[in-house]
């Protein structure tokens, strides 16, 4: 199987609350550690990346969150908004800015702009794939050089709404300007060879169905299978001994004294780490079995807040892939 890092554009959903931005995260300093420039990317008004590793806000231009030493490459962080892709666009072909606000900034034309469909979508994946030729274009000196982009996708439905736009607009613009920019987005998307589509979910039954329906319609578009992220997974505290755990619970004394109160409740969380710990492995048996990518497991976080030093213990886990 291709490693995680063997690409140039990994692209991260799933159900919302799965861990997305997270295991996006994690997986920018792994690749970070081998020596690779990454660019993350989110799309939206409100940041998610730039907090986990302590940042301000980087916006629509990005900057540098973490690394630039001599044994971590940089990794940058930008977030995308249609308002401003096409903003860069427009000026960018009409060369002008007072010519972009006549046109663009009146209010008939900003209600059309608003109302077109795919519109806000179309125009965000085509800043990613013009990042992406320009990075590999020696002529643009100025342009964001990087190996490999993260993409942050929105969760599963958004998501598959932003790639579906490309070849929607391809199929209606047959014979325009607009069909071989639009071309260039879906070959980028499609290509196996540079994308691979990973599908985020937690062990547990909402977003295990998800994932499962997410593979299947990721599928039906024709997008690159990369791997299955298990976020969240309990560790086996006691392997082999849940029989006896579950013995000691029932065996255990009244609780009258406070030695047998604490034995109580460590014996009760004992149990329901068993407990949970089964109920997990349940729901990634039926992700295995239903699915034909590669599984990569992530441990749960005991943690109440996640910050920088808890996506680095998740990139040290990539790590030992």
């Amino acid at each position: 199987m291709p490693s995680l890092f063997d690409k140039r554009l990994l692209i991260f959903t799933g159900k919302g609350g799965v861990g997305k931005t997270t295991v996006s995260a994690a997986t920018a300093i792994a690749a970070a550690r081998r020596g690779k420039r990454v660019v993350i990317v989110e799309i939206g008004d409100e940041e998610r990346v730039s907090p986990l590793f302590g940042r301000p806000r980087v916006g629509y231009a990005g900057a540098i969150v973490y690394g630039g030493r001599d044994d971590v490459a940089p990794i940058r962080a930008m977030c995308l908004n249609a308002r401003d892709a096409l903003h860069e666009y427009a000026v960018r072909s009409m060369k002008f800015e007072m010519l972009y606000e006549a046109v663009f900034e009146n209010r008939v034309m900003r209600h059309f702009t608003a109302a077109a469909p795919g519109l806000d979508e179309l125009t965000i994946m085509g800043k990613i794939e013009n990042l992406h030729r320009e990075s590999l274009d020696r002529s643009k000196t100025k342009a964001l050089k990087f190996d490999l982009m993260v993409l942050d996708a929105p969760a599963t439905g958004h998501a598959l709404a932003l790639f579906k736009v490309p070849k929607t607009a391809m199929s209606m613009a047959q014979m325009s300007p607009l069909h071989s920019k639009a071309e260039r987005m879906w070959r980028l998307l499609a290509d196996p060879f540079v994308a691979a589509l990973n599908i985020v979910t937690l062990p547990e039954e909402m977003p295990v169905n998800e994932a499962i329906d997410l593979h299947a319609a990721a599928t039906d578009l024709g997008l690159p299978r990369g791997k299955l992220v298990v976020n969240g997974v309990y560790p086996d505290l006691f392997s082999s001994e849940h029989h006896e755990v579950r013995r000691l619970r029932e065996q255990a004394p009244p609780p009258q004294t406070l030695p047998a109160r604490v034995a109580h409740a460590a014996l009760d969380r004992a149990v329901a780490s068993v407990m949970r710990r089964g109920t997990q492995q349940e729901m990634i048996g039926t992700l295995t079995t239903a699915l034909p990518h590669e599984a990569v497991m992530l441990p749960f976080l005991f943690s109440p807040t996640i910050g920088l030093s808890e996506i680095e213990r998740l990139a040290d886990a990539l790590d030992r892939l």
